[in-house]
C-alpha cells in the first residue's frame, strides 16, 4: 500500500513542476529536481523532434536561459492543465510515475501551436524526507510545425479532434462527418479513404509501430481540378491531412525518376496534383494552354495512364507507403 502523504507529495509536485515552467519562476521549478550529474530528460516533441537532456548544470541552465528570454507567463497552461491517468508506484525511496497532461487548448510557440496532449513519465528520489524529480520523460501528442491541417482520427475513422481543422473539415463540401467518423460524399473516394485508415490503423498493431502516407485521389472529368487528401500513420496515430505538399512534393520526385519526366513535365505533375485546372496550370507557369495540354499528353504517355485523377494516382504511389522492418527479438 502506498503511504497516502507520499502519493499527495509527489502529486503536488507533478503540479509544481509544470505551474513553475508556465509561470517562468525558475526558483520554484529548481526545488521540483535532484540537483545531480545523472538528471536526465528525455523527449520527443512535434516541433524540434527527439532529444536528450543530462545532468543538473545543463538542464537547469538552458530553462534559465529561455525564461530570461521569453518571461511571459502562461497562467491558463500553468493552471487548468488536466493531469489524467496517473499510475504512480512508490518503493521506499524510489518512486516512478506516467501520466498525461491535457492543455487547455496546446501552448503556441514561436507563432506554432504546441501539443494539446503530452505523454509524461517521472522518477523520484526522496531526499531529506522531500520528494525530488530524477528523470523526467515527454512524448509530445502534437503535430509537426508544417502548417498542414490535420484531422486526428481513431482505427474507425472517428474524427477526434476539436480544433481548427475540424472547422476546415465542415468546410469541405466533399466531405461529410457521419456519426463522428470522417466521410467523403463521392461514395468511390470514400471506399479508398475507409481502407486508407485501415491500413495506417494496421501499422500500430505490431510491437514496434510503422510510419507511412497513403493519398486519397478524388476522381474529376477531362480538364477538372484533381483533389488529393493524405491518410498517414505516425507514432501510433492515424491523421488525415487536407493537403501536404512536402508529402507530395517527396513522392513526385521518386516518380520523376521512374517515369523519366523533364522538369517542366514535373512542374505540370505537381500543379495537377495541386488541384489546378489545365487553364490554371498555363497561367501559372505563363505557358499556352495548348503546351500545357501538350507536356500532360507526354506525362500520360511516359506513365501509360489517360485522364488527370489516374495520373496522380499513379505518380502518388510510386514508391511504397511503408518500408516495414521485421524483428526477431527486441
Amino acid at each position: 500500500m502506498h503511504d497516502d502523504d507520499d502519493v499527495a507529495q509527489i502529486t503536488a509536485l507533478i503540479h509544481r513542476n509544470r505551474i513553475a515552467i508556465w509561470m517562468r519562476d525558475f526558483e520554484a521549478w529548481s526545488e521540483c529536481f535532484v540537483h545531480a550529474p545523472y538528471l536526465s530528460r528525455w523527449g520527443w516533441w512535434a516541433l524540434g523532434g527527439m532529444f536528450v537532456r543530462q545532468g543538473w548544470d545543463d538542464i537547469s541552465a538552458r530553462l534559465h536561459r529561455e525564461m530570461l528570454e521569453r518571461p511571459e507567463p502562461w497562467p491558463d497552461f500553468a493552471y487548468n492543465t488536466k493531469v489524467v491517468n496517473l499510475n504512480l508506484r512508490i518503493h521506499g525511496d524510489l518512486a516512478w510515475a506516467t501520466f498525461e497532461q491535457h492543455y487547455p487548448d496546446g501552448p503556441v510557440w514561436e507563432g506554432a501551436r504546441g501539443p494539446g496532449l503530452a505523454y509524461e513519465m517521472r522518477v523520484f528520489e526522496r531526499h531529506d524526507g522531500e520528494w525530488k524529480i530524477a528523470f523526467l520523460g515527454l512524448l509530445d501528442g502534437g503535430y509537426p510545425d508544417d502548417g498542414v491541417l490535420r484531422l486526428r482520427l481513431d482505427g474507425e475513422g472517428r474524427v477526434l479532434s476539436t480544433g481548427p481543422e475540424l472547422a476546415r473539415a465542415l468546410e469541405d463540401d466533399d466531405i461529410a462527418i457521419r456519426n463522428g467518423r470522417l466521410r467523403i460524399r463521392d461514395s468511390r473516394t470514400d471506399s479508398k479513404l475507409q481502407a486508407a485508415i485501415r491500413w495506417a490503423a494496421k501499422q500500430d498493431a505490431a510491437y514496434m509501430p510503422f510510419t507511412g502516407a497513403v493519398p486519397i485521389v478524388m476522381e474529376s472529368g477531362e480538364g477538372l481540378a484533381t483533389k488529393v487528401w493524405w491518410v498517414s500513420c505516425e507514432s501510433g496515430r492515424v491523421n488525415f491531412a487536407f493537403g501536404d505538399s512536402r508529402a507530395t512534393e517527396a513522392r513526385l520526385g521518386a516518380a520523376a525518376l521512374i517515369y523519366g519526366l523533364s522538369p517542366a513535365q514535373r512542374r505540370v505533375a505537381a500543379l495537377v496534383a495541386d488541384g489546378l485546372t489545365l487553364n490554371e496550370i498555363a497561367e501559372r507557369m505563363g505557358i499556352t494552354s495548348n503546351t500545357a495540354r501538350t507536356h500532360l499528353q507526354r506525362i500520360f504517355d511516359k506513365t501509360g495512364v489517360h485522364n488527370q485523377s489516374a495520373l496522380v494516382r499513379v505518380l502518388l504511389s510510386a514508391i511504397a507507403p511503408v518500408r516495414k522492418q521485421y524483428f526477431g527479438s527486441v
